[in-house]
């Protein structure tokens, strides 16, 4: 019986060293039978190189063998050619989805999928449920990284440190930060802070006058539709100490949580605080995003392959949370109602 093929593409975007799966994590996926095809070059930003994943027991191929040749396509971004005519019906992309978060253009793209015949999983589509575990939730793990680089890249640009010292010269009272947000990225800023000395304070929202706080860390993404949502704006900015630091993990090419945020981008106001547009956080711990990412690429082999088959199981819960297309179908009603809206909205069927 002719074994699946995963294959495994290289991620393009400028500044993203990740990869789906390291070589590290091919002898697991052919442990269930599966076989495993590379782009050539796939992580070579991460200096793992092609014959690595050949020891591994993968192959190498090209971005249009991988496309042409593999039964499951997994990458961190959907990949560029997966929206056109290259993907045969009946394939199945796995991939994070709401970092297509272009509300123009993300809905037409799904319906085209969806019409194409294409199965498209998003391992970022689980929602907080980390008390929940689901061993799908990939966006829980890179938030988490998210999170703990979002606290050290506050205390970096402090102007004085974050815990209070025990000498003469140093601030007798440790740094103030305030943490916008619940989700698992806020959570796990808080706790990073507070690990490092600093008092902490969780809130869904951030008040207009912000002068009693060294560091502000935002962390209220939007879902795959909307713009995130202002909660900073230029006026409470200004009311902060010049020196005092702000993160805005939510800043993308369309906006962020603060006003004036620019996405990878530290910027100082007039007042003299520092506002850093830090939407892409996970991607700067590449190796261990990519094996956090992997573990759910595996867990989800486990769950839609058997017996050299692939088999979408529509009642298992834990599947069907990230199940976004399937024979011809958007499953997702949060997915499906905006894309009928500006279907309407465009004067299609």
């Amino acid at each position: 019986m002719a074994s699946l093929t995963v294959g495994v593409c290289r991620e393009i975007t400028p500044g993203d060293r990740r990869v789906a799966l390291p070589p590290g994590s091919v002898s697991r996926v052919r442990a269930l039978g599966l076989d495993v095809l590379v782009e050539t070059g796939a992580g070579g930003r991460l200096r793992l190189s092609d014959h690595a994943y050949r020891a591994a027991g993968a192959g190498i191929g090209s971005r249009d063998e991988i496309i042409a040749e593999s039964d499951i396509v997994v990458a961190l971004r959907p990949p560029a050619r997966v929206a056109g005519r290259a993907l045969r019906r009946g394939q199945v992309m796995v991939a994070l989805l709401t970092i297509l978060r272009a509300p123009l253009s993300t809905p037409f793209l799904i319906r085209k999928w969806a019409d194409e015949g294409l199965t498209v999983i998003a391992l970022d589509l689980v929602g907080d449920v980390e008390a929940a575990d689901s061993p799908l939730d990939a966006a829980v793990s890179l938030e988490h990284l998210a999170g703990y680089k979002a606290a050290l890249l506050a205390a970096d640009l402090l102007d004085r440190p974050v815990s209070a010292g025990c000498g003469a010269a140093l601030p007798r009272t440790a740094a103030r930060a305030l943490i916008v947000g619940h989700g698992p990225a806020a959570r796990q800023a808080g706790r990073t802070l507070e690990a490092c000395g600093t008092e902490v304070l969780t809130a869904d929202d951030a008040p207009s006058d912000l002068r009693d706080w060294d560091i502000v860390v935002t962390a209220l993404r939007p879902w795959l539709y909307d713009r995130a949502r202002i909660v900073l704006t230029a006026e409470s900015l200004a009311t902060m100490r010049p020196g005092s630091v702000v993160v805005d993990m939510a800043a993308d090419q369309d906006g962020g949580n603060v006003e004036g945020s620019e996405p990878e981008t530290v910027v100082r106001t007039a007042s003299g605080v520092k506002v850093a547009g830090a939407g892409r956080l996970a991607e700067r711990l590449p190796r261990v995003a990519s094996d956090a990412y992997a573990s759910h690429v595996i867990a989800l082999l486990q769950r839609i392959t058997s017996g050299g088959a692939i088999d979408i199981d529509l009642a298992d819960p834990v599947l069907s949370a990230v199940l976004v297309t399937h024979r011809g179908l958007v499953l997702q009603d949060s997915i499906w109602d905006p894309i009928m809206e500006q279907m309407t909205v465009a004067g299609l069927p």
